[in-house]
């Protein structure tokens, strides 16, 4: 079977069920910034991203509102990261820092 070939009939490509939940409503501009955001998530034990963020979004009341949440959620990453630096910059004695 040739992959190249447009006479022979393709396989389908499977769709994740929770990609549909969490794309779904959204235009193409917020699916795109939606899936920026994913870059930065991990599936963890979840079998697909999709899957994850959408439990972890909709344990916290956010049902619905996955664009909301993701920003949210890459907010807290940053404001952690901040901390965390500001931290270690405490640690080593230094007064300033430029971010």
């Amino acid at each position: 079977m040739n992959p190249n070939s447009q006479d022979e009939p393709t396989q389908p490509q499977k769709v994740d069920p929770y990609e549909e939940i969490l794309f779904s409503g959204y235009i193409d501009t917020e699916i795109a910034e939606m899936k920026t955001l994913m870059e930065n998530w991990d599936k963890a034990t979840y079998p697909t991203l999709a899957n994850s963020i959408v439990n972890h979004a909709d344990r916290h009341d956010f049902n619905n509102s996955y664009l909301k949440y993701l920003r949210k959620a890459n907010n807290f990453t940053k404001k952690a990261l901040e901390r965390q630096y500001l931290a270690m910059v405490q640690i080593d004695g230094i007064k300033e820092m430029n971010l």
